[in-house]
């Protein structure tokens, strides 16, 4: 579903991203990981061609997304680090109103169901201003429910969170792979991203050091020597 080719990307003459290069098919889970600075968010930033790369190439069921129109990018979700909504609006108005931005018109039921799944009905009214950074993070990742995406971009969705929010979202993780979808998520916690992925991609130096299974036998040694 996802190709990415030969990304090259540096910033003051510095290069963070050195010949990236892998693929992603149907039903992957995959968990990006490496240490602060690598370059993670910066990859993640130019799938979503929201950055641009110095070179290379980046196909999303089969489109070069870096030299297509933007229909080809339809299915593309991408939830980074900044919350992305409006302050002045209200939790189910910007659910609502990011929802018809991503051609999708789900009923007041369906928002206000999903807030609820997210412990966000008692703040339902109260504009997102007001909102604690884990209720932000719930709220941006209520979003994930509520549009049509094939390929889920999403960086750090454990940030924030408490303990019983950090298992919420590793349920949700689960729950929106249905074989048919590709998540692609940067995550700082080797035993999550082994419990929850079906591949690790590290990276190191500007480029991917290690790209296997979660199940690989010395892979939890590998990637703690990794990112020391």
């Amino acid at each position: 579903m996802l190709s990415v080719s030969n990304i090259f990307k540096s910033f003051n003459y510095k290069t963070i991203l050195n010949d990236i290069s892998f693929s992603l098919s149907q039903g992957d889970t995959v968990a990006l990981m490496g240490k602060n600075g690598v370059g993670k968010s910066t990859l993640l930033r130019i799938i979503a061609k929201i950055s641009t790369p110095d070179k290379g190439d980046i196909y999303f069921q089969d489109n070069n997304i870096l030299k297509s129109k933007s229909s080809t990018r339809q299915g593309i979700y991408y939830c980074g680090h900044a919350p992305g909504l409006y302050p002045s609006l209200t939790a189910e108005e910007n659910l609502h109103y990011f929802s018809l931005f991503h051609k999708c018109n789900p009923s007041s039921t369906l928002i206000q169901t999903t807030l609820k799944e997210y412990e966000l009905s008692d703040a339902l009214n109260k504009p997102v201003k007001f909102y604690s950074q884990g209720m932000m993070q719930r709220l941006k990742l209520a979003f994930i429910e509520i549009i049509n995406w094939k390929l889920l971009l999403i960086d750090e969705p454990f940030n924030g969170l408490d303990i019983s929010g950090n298992d919420f979202v590793q349920q949700k993780i689960s729950s929106w792979q249905n074989g048919e979808r590709v998540i692609l998520f940067v995550d700082h916690n080797l035993e999550r991203a082994v419990d929850i992925s079906s591949r690790i991609l590290l990276m190191d130096k500007g480029k991917i050091a290690v790209d296997e299974k979660s199940t690989e036998n010395g892979l939890f040694d590998k990637i703690t020597r990794l990112m020391r």
